[in-house]
C-alpha cells in the first residue's frame, strides 16, 4: 500500500468589498393564498443495513502545517481632537440688601418670684480646739548707742535719743570706751507718747537704779546682774543716754543685751 500526503494549499485572506446596487421598484400585488391540498400518507420506513467493518488505521503520520496565510489590513483609526472650550467665569455675587432693621419687640412682664428654700439647718458644733503648740527660743538681739566726742573728751549731759519698736527685757550692759576712761553712763525711758525733751525722758525717768554702766579706770565694762534695774522695755520706748560723769573717753559705745517678747 501506499499513502500519498497532501500538504493543504495555502490560504490568504484579502478584505473583500462588496458593492450592492439598489433595489428595483416593487411588484405588483400578491396574489391570494390557495387552499391547503390534503396531506399525503407516509411512506414506510426501510430497515437499517448492517454495519461495515472498519478500516485498517494509516501508517502515514501527519503531515506538515501549512503557512500562515497574511493578516489582513487593519483599517485606520483616528479618535477626534477634544474640544477646547474653557469653563465660562463665574458670576458676580450680588449686593446685599439694605433694608432697616425691624423694631426691638415690647419686653415680657416678669414672672413671680419662686417660693423661698426651707429654713436654715443649725449651726454645727464647734470642733475642739487643738493642743497649743510649743514655744519656741527666745529672740536675742542687741541694742547699741555710740557717743563720739569727735576727738576730745566727751562731755556730760544727755548725748542723743533711740527708739525700741519691740517689746524685750534687757538681759546685759556692756560699757566700751576708746581709752582708758572713768565715766559713768545712765539710761532714761519713756514712752514714743510721752517724749518732750527736756522733760521726758529725764532724771525721773531713770532704768539704771544706783547701778548705771561704769568704767573705772578701764575700756570695758560688763554687768548682767542688773541690780534693781527696770529691765523691762515696752514696744516704741524711747531710751535717752545721760553722761553722768567722764575723765578720757573720746568715744563710748553702750551695748544692750536684749530677749525680745
Amino acid at each position: 500500500m501506499s499513502i500519498e500526503v497532501i500538504a493543504p494549499a495555502p490560504i490568504a485572506a484579502f478584505p473583500v468589498v462588496i458593492v450592492t446596487g439598489p433595489t428595483g421598484p416593487g411588484g405588483g400585488p400578491t396574489g391570494a393564498t390557495g387552499n391547503t391540498g390534503p396531506t399525503g400518507q407516509a411512506a414506510a420506513t426501510g430497515t437499517t443495513g448492517a454495519t461495515g467493518q472498519t478500516g485498517p488505521t494509516g501508517l502515514g503520520g501527519t503531515g506538515p502545517t501549512g503557512p500562515r496565510g497574511q493578516t489582513g489590513f487593519t483599517g485606520p483609526a483616528s479618535v477626534g481632537p477634544t474640544g477646547s472650550g474653557g469653563t465660562g467665569p463665574t458670576g458676580s455675587v450680588g449686593a446685599t440688601g439694605i433694608g432697616p432693621t425691624g423694631a426691638t419687640g415690647p419686653t415680657g412682664t416678669v414672672g413671680s418670684t419662686g417660693p423661698s428654700g426651707s429654713p436654715t439647718g443649725p449651726t454645727g458644733y464647734t470642733g475642739v480646739t487643738g493642743n497649743t503648740g510649743a514655744t519656741g527660743p527666745s529672740q536675742v538681739a542687741g541694742i547699741e548707742f555710740v557717743i563720739n566726742g569727735n576727738g576730745a573728751a566727751i562731755a556730760t549731759g544727755i548725748a542723743g535719743y533711740l527708739l525700741i519698736p519691740f517689746a524685750c527685757t534687757i538681759t546685759k550692759a556692756t560699757l566700751m570706751a576708746d581709752v582708758s576712761t572713768t565715766t559713768v553712763v545712765d539710761i532714761w525711758a519713756c514712752s514714743e507718747a510721752t517724749y518732750a525733751p527736756p522733760t521726758h525722758p529725764a532724771t525721773g525717768d531713770k532704768i539704771t537704779s544706783s547701778t548705771p554702766p561704769t568704767l573705772t579706770a578701764a575700756l570695758i565694762e560688763q554687768d548682767s546682774t542688773l541690780t534693781s534695774w527696770t529691765t523691762a522695755i515696752a514696744a516704741n520706748t524711747v531710751l535717752g543716754f545721760h553722761v553722768t560723769s567722764n575723765n578720757n573717753a573720746t568715744r563710748l559705745t553702750l551695748a544692750l543685751g536684749v530677749t525680745r517678747s
